[in-house]
């Protein structure tokens, strides 16, 4: 009764079309036995001689195709955060893990993926909202997807050529055979995912300084720029870059991408060293913070970057050592400046609720009349803006955004000509409007501005910024 379903199916008109409906499905849905379908029609192609074996691959690898672009499309269009099941720790870590490779090897991560089922859904999502150029990408998939056709349908075709029994035999062993290959590829991915996730253990696998990522948030979002046409050095490191004014050698604008659900506690490892990609003379370096009491102020936070696998994580905390991230602040510690420390905590806490994903950009403002020291000019402020995804009413992504200054004017004393640290003054925090950060330090904040959370009031200049105590004092929403 069995093979005569079977001679049925694969004398039926709507086999070929079956055949589509399961492989598209495949490419959104891993319980749809897509392959061990391909599997099975290739047995038959051979034991029955109906469907054609070439037809099979055709469909196939057209469903596939479709389906792998319609995936991209999704990603390119709403992101990776649009849905709960794209939130959870699972999807979360094959997200991250499809975006470090898809940097380094997009190509091959690409081929490979569609001949794995759960890779094969999280890397082209991720191609997608990585932006990949569109004809790259479905060359690319179109190629993989007919070798993955071909594959597939060869096993099937293979067993059925050799195995005696008839079509029964041939297709259940070929499906088999063709599953337990796809499961025991899922398995060993799955554990990869687990500790990249967790951060259970060391794979190896370090993120390339690939630099921020504009799309991380789901909501494009440009690295911020200095306006004008003077030069700036664009420095990229894991999950950060830094833009280096060679001639104030100290950086005009910092970006990082924060991930708050695969953030690692690491011990603190790394020492202060200069870029080699840079001249030393355009780096505020060693000489700037001996004998004295400036201290050199991480301006993407050690912490910030350190997410993913812990190889990942702690080459991305190491490489927030280099100078041009480093920038003079004074020593004397007090509470606002802890709270400067803590803001991307605070908003990370506030993001929680959505995607526990944040951008962070963060610099001196370089003023023209800065106190000159040691070649230098000593910033008496600095900027730090933190941007977020949140739904709006109709559950779709929106951009939000909050401004800080930090001024350390009052502890920095240059009457005489020397520069001093003030051990009686103290750092001022405030929330300030983002349109005020735009125009003090003289640089491009695209859509932050609009996505400023701060309410607007009719005061202007720093009569309208926040003064702000403890992280209860900050507005994010």
């Amino acid at each position: 009764m069995l093979e005569d379903l079977l001679t049925g199916v694969a004398a039926s008109p709507w086999a070929l079309p079956l055949l589509f409906a399961l492989v598209l499905g495949d490419a959104f849905l891993v319980v749809v036995p897509g392959e061990a379908a391909v599997t099975a029609f290739g047995a038959l192609a051979v034991a029955q001689g109906e469907p054609p074996l070439g037809a099979v691959v055709a469909v196939a690898a057209v469903a596939a195709t479709i389906g792998d672009a319609a995936c991209y499309l999704v990603g390119r269009t709403i992101g990776l955060e649009r849905w709960r099941w794209m939130r959870t720790p699972r999807a979360r870590a094959a997200f991250a893990w499809s975006r470090a490779r898809l940097e380094r090897r997009a190509a091959l991560v690409l081929f490979t993926a569609r001949f794995i089922p759960f890779a094969r859904l999280a890397v082209n999502l991720t191609a997608g909202a990585s932006r990949i150029p569109a004809p790259r990408y479905l060359a690319i998939a179109a190629c993989a997807a007919l070798a993955w056709a071909g594959y597939q349908a060869f096993v099937g075709a293979l067993v059925a050529a050799i195995l005696p029994g008839g079509p029964v035999a041939a297709v259940v062993v070929s499906i088999v055979l063709a599953v337990g290959i796809g499961v025991a590829v899922d398995a060993i991915l799955a554990r990869r995912l687990r500790r990249a996730a967790g951060g259970a253990g060391q794979d190896g696998d370090v993120t390339a300084a690939t630099g921020y990522d504009d799309g991380f948030l789901g909501i494009p979002l440009p690295l911020p720029r200095p306006v004008g046409d003077a030069p700036v050095r664009e420095l990229p490191y894991p999950r950060f870059t830094v833009l280096l004014d060679p001639v104030r050698r100290l950086a005009a604008m910092t970006g990082v991408n924060i991930d708050g659900a695969m953030l690692q506690d690491l011990p603190r490892t790394g020492e202060w060293e200069l870029d080699p990609r840079v001249p030393a003379s355009e780096q505020a370096g060693p000489a700037v913070y001996a004998d004295n009491d400036l201290d050199r102020g991480h301006l993407v936070r050690r912490r910030d970057p350190g997410w993913g696998t812990v190889a990942e994580a702690r080459a991305a905390t190491e490489a927030t050592f280099f100078y041009t991230n480093a920038a003079p602040q004074a020593g004397a510690f007090n509470q606002s400046k802890e709270l400067w420390l803590g803001l991307e905590d605070h908003v990370l806490a506030y993001a929680d609720a959505t995607d526990q994903r944040v951008s962070v950009f963060t610099a001196p403002v370089l003023a023209a009349d800065d106190p000159p020291y040691r070649g230098i000019g000593i910033p008496r402020r600095f900027f730090k803006v933190a941007a977020w995804s949140a739904a709006d009413d109709e559950g779709m992504p929106r951009l939000e955004a909050a401004g800080f200054v930090l001024d350390q004017s009052e502890l920095i004393d240059d009457a005489q000509g020397v520069l001093e640290v003030e051990r009686l003054g103290a750092f001022r925090t405030f929330q300030v409007p983002i349109a005020d950060i735009e125009a003090l330090a003289g640089v491009d904040l695209g859509p932050l501005v609009e996505a400023d959370v701060l309410p607007r009031t009719t005061l202007r200049g720093e009569d309208a910024w926040r003064p702000l105590r403890t992280a209860e004092d900050v507005v994010l929403g």
